[in-house]
């Protein structure tokens, strides 16, 4: 490695510095937003495949300005998925520790982040019409990560234990996929269900 390529490897590690946000950020790539969403929808596949539930491949990043949607796939059937992915995160511990303020985790009780997710996945419905490059026959999959601290394994299961998300109206399946667990070595994920 010579000197120039030394300088350019520094540039962009001080960039991913001032960019990383330092609150739940185990998906961020604070250098490149577009790798972001496809190293969640990895995640998800490789923590699905573990599980024997993996019902798509080839995963490819749409990347800017070729979105909505955010990635797409294959289906077993080799039929094209629409991916969107969004995060479930507590904006205001971001700004708070951006800021050099004290912050405290985001509480999430049962009402919050089930709001919270509806609430994701709400929006990502609405993109469906701005979709480029359609027919999807495949479905369109919305994937949710987070790192919350406070929203792990257990709690999650407890929050979602029984209860139905109000029915999209284009979303086909929806996924929750939290940061890595070491307990589980993965990326442990959850499917929503929804009405009818």
């Amino acid at each position: 490695m010579d000197r120039e390529e030394e300088k350019e490897i520094v540039e962009l590690m001080r960039a991913a510095r001032e960019r990383a946000r330092g609150y739940a950020d185990y998906f961020g790539w604070a250098t490149d937003r577009d790798l972001e969403e496809v190293g969640v929808v990895q995640s998800l596949a490789e923590s699905m495949d573990s599980a024997g539930e993996l019902f798509f491949s080839s995963i490819k990043g749409r990347g800017r300005p070729n979105d909505p949607p955010d990635c797409e796939a294959l289906s077993s059937e080799g039929e094209r998925i629409a991916i969107e992915v969004i995060e479930l995160v507590d904006g205001a511990a971001i700004r708070a520790f951006k800021n050099g303020q004290v912050y405290e985790w985001a509480e999430w009780n049962k009402e919050t982040f089930q709001s919270g997710l509806a609430t994701a996945i709400q929006r990502k419905d609405g993109r469906y019409p701005k979709l480029k490059e359609p027919p999807y026959p495949g479905g369109y999959v919305v994937v949710v990560h987070t790192d919350e601290p406070t929203l792990n394994h257990t709690q999650v299961a407890e929050y979602l234990e029984g209860y139905r998300f109000g029915k999209p109206e284009y979303v086909t399946r929806a996924f929750l996929i939290l940061g890595y667990e070491p307990r589980t070595q993965n990326c442990p994920y959850f499917e929503i269900h929804f009405n009818g």
